[in-house]
């Protein structure tokens, strides 16, 4: 389980003196002692992609004493940059030789000054750039859209309101001892909050449930799936939304604290007190294997959660080891979704599922970018395949393609005329996010195709086949990686190229699907809870949890 472990990118630690962010300018002026090494060059470096954009800083030195004192600007008006997070990071002359840095050392002092008093910019061509400020103490800069609703210094009173009002009247809200429950952006539900908050609401006396409450952005589709509870539904960023956050006993989620709250929103005093204060349960949204995310998840990090739900004891294994949380902050109870995952497949209409997981390193990127990656190239070329569709009709099946949240505004990419060309028209269903339920493709589906994505478990938990098509693997592995051992512990067949998936398909039609012997055994240790006692074993388990109060702003401003 050691093998390719990500790890954190190094960094330089230097003394700050100034940072200064105004009309789309960066400035930075900082010292390094000379027994250290050298900084020859100063750039804005794009996070998370395979080929990175680096933007130069105009970078000047002085020699003071025993330091060099560097003082560095950048105009960002005057270049193209892409939607993300951007990091400052240096090329170093050390008596090692030259190597990259992310440069660190972001005083506290400096650092609560920009979370007392935010700051952002608005560029000319309307987005917004400011200094993301994390458990870290590094120069990141966020880049992105700029949004009339939150983007404004009204906004930073409705926030400055909230917090007087909830101060005002603590005791009384903090009596109530809210639970929230979310998901991704607060503008879903259809995963395991969905059906931890129906189990609440349906199983519950009416004294315990009433002080559940889900969180959704109620203009979004999936408010729908949960208007029968609407005195249990408060609208996300609603005033009343913002103090009962404040007040909130337990955040409920299947993603990270910051799904509570405006995404990517700048710093503000409000955003830093809610994260720092508040325990949140981790419900998450899939079984924790196949994406490394301990960086993101970590116990010492800022995403630290109180308690942490899992389907096994391999699983909860992958969290003590990686994740270095206690095991009794591991809970193996199972993923509420589960509770209500039966197999709906038909033999009169059979169905692939067709579902591969996101890339960290395409998110964010223009529609021409995408249109040129591996990824775009190789679901386009599989799915446009003539000999797809002669053998999706050849054995009467269609094959759902369902993209990820993430990618959901490339799916129109995907277009359904050149599937027509091939005859797969008829055959092949684009589903747009948000357009179906998952769990219903999940279990309407007769066998699933994936990569990565987690979903591969909701299918192998009832007992379906799921074949593998990682035809990136390795760029996978050096970007993301995976806990699992993909070419040995994998629950399906692995393949890499397209006519061996469409073997791997023919395969499974000629045999209606029937999941291989060798692939049952594992789900014995993989995943243990079969039952629909998910949720309820959750609930028990945050009832009895006795969490105290969480009052630390973590550790390092």
């Amino acid at each position: 389980m050691e093998k390719n472990v990500m790890q954190a990118a190094p960094e330089i630690k230097v003394k700050t003196k100034r940072f200064l962010l105004r009309k789309g300018k960066i400035k930075i002026r900082f010292a390094l002692d000379k027994s250290r090494g050298m900084i020859t060059a100063l750039y804005l470096k794009q996070r998370g992609t395979v080929e990175p954009q680096y933007f130069p800083f105009m970078l000047t030195k002085r020699e003071k004493g025993e330091e060099i004192r560097y003082d560095a600007a950048l105009d960002v008006n005057t270049e193209k940059m892409a939607v993300g997070f951007w990091d400052v990071v240096v090329k170093e002359e050390t008596p090692e030789g030259g190597h990259e840095a992310i440069l660190g050392g972001l005083s506290a002092k400096l650092k609560l000054m920009l979370i007392l008093f935010p700051r952002w910019t608005r560029t000319r061509d309307e987005h917004v750039i400011y200094p993301f400020v994390n458990g870290a103490r590094q120069f990141t800069i966020q880049y992105r859209k700029y949004d009339k609703r939150y983007d404004s210094y009204r906004f930073l009173f409705k926030e400055l309101l909230a917090l007087l009002v909830y101060g005002i009247g603590k005791p009384f809200w903090d009596r109530k001892r809210l639970w929230l429950i979310c998901e991704k952006f607060s503008a879903m539900a259809q995963d395991n909050g969905l059906y931890f908050f129906r189990y609440c609401m349906e199983k519950l006396p009416q004294e315990e449930k009433k002080h559940i409450f889900y969180v959704i952005d109620k203009t979004a589709p999936d408010y729908e799936a949960v208007r029968q509870y609407d005195e249990n539904v408060i609208p996300f960023m609603s005033f009343r939304y913002m103090i009962y956050l404040c007040a909130a006993q337990y955040l409920i989620s299947t993603d990270a604290i910051r799904h509570f709250y405006i995404w990517d929103s700048p710093n503000s005093i409000y955003k830093v007190l809610y994260q720092a204060r508040k325990h949140i349960i981790f419900l998450q949204h899939g079984v924790m294997g196949f994406k490394q995310c301990h960086r993101t998840f970590h116990k010492s990090g800022g995403n630290r959660m109180a308690l942490f739900v899992v389907s096994s004891k391999y699983e909860q294994d992958i969290i003590h080891n990686y994740f270095e949380y206690d095991r009794d902050e591991i809970i193996i109870t199972g993923l509420p979704r589960w509770d209500v995952l039966h197999d709906t497949s038909s033999p009169a209409h059979k169905e692939i599922l067709l579902m591969p997981t996101w890339r960290s390193w395409l998110e964010y990127v223009s529609d021409e970018v995408f249109l040129e990656s591996e990824y775009y190239r190789n679901y386009k070329s599989f799915l446009t395949n003539p000999k797809l569709f002669l053998l999706l009709d050849k054995y009467d099946v269609t094959l759902n393609f369902y993209i990820h949240p993430k990618f959901r505004d490339y799916i129109g990419l995907f277009e359904e005329e050149d599937l027509s060309k091939t005859g797969g028209g008829q055959r092949i269903r684009l589903i747009p996010f948000g357009s179906e339920p998952l769990n219903k493709l999940l279990m309407s589906c007769s066998m699933l195709v994936t990569d990565y994505s987690s979903v591969a478990w909701d299918v192998y938990y009832q007992e379906k086949p799921v074949v593998f098509y990682p035809f990136d693997l390795n760029t996978y592995e050096s970007q993301q990686g995976s806990y699992m051992d993909l070419r040995k512990e994998a629950f399906g067949p692995l393949v890499y190229h397209e006519e061996e998936l469409l073997l791997e398909l023919e395969k499974y039609m000629k045999n209606d699907f029937l999941e291989e012997e060798r692939y049952k055994e594992r789900r014995a240790y993989l995943l243990p809870l079969r039952d629909d006692k998910n949720s309820e074993r959750i609930y028990k388990k945050i009832k009895d949890a006795r969490l105290g109060k969480k009052f630390h702003i973590r550790g390092r401003l």
